[in-house]
């Protein structure tokens, strides 16, 4: 796939992501997520049925509101997008901003998601996506 295709379903897991929807068809019957210590969470989520508890882990502290964003796009390759992600709302409790940031991998093949990994920095993102 072109790096451009790429991009495009990046962006229709994020938009999953902001619908509170799985992405069933976008994800590889094998899918693993996989976030390092002191990025948005520190486990690792497996097909679809992870992709749900990522999306209830890292939105329980956050009210309805919270969206997910592509706050930069780092590199894009045949197979892969590494980008800077930002989710933002309210914390759930006291109602004040809440958001977290962190720097992610997500690896595609044939159309879908096979793997995606989060670090705390671009750095660490880009050096993933080269290995």
């Amino acid at each position: 796939m072109s790096s451009e295709q790429i991009i495009e379903l990046h962006g229709r897991v994020i938009a999953a992501a902001n619908a509170r929807e799985v992405p069933s068809d976008l994800l590889d019957p094998d899918f693993l997520m996989q976030h390092h210590t002191s990025a948005a969470t520190d486990y690792t989520y497996h097909g679809a049925p992870g992709w749900r508890d990522w999306m209830n882990d890292l939105l329980e502290e956050f009210t309805d509101d919270a969206r997910c964003e592509v706050e930069e796009l780092i590199a894009a390759g045949d197979d892969f997008v590494v980008a800077m992600l930002r989710v933002a709302g309210h914390a759930i409790h006291s109602g004040h901003p809440l958001e977290f940031r962190w720097a992610e991998v997500t690896w595609f093949r044939d159309g879908r998601a096979t793997r995606s990994a989060g670090y705390t920095n671009g750095t660490e993102a880009l050096r993933a996506a080269a290995a």
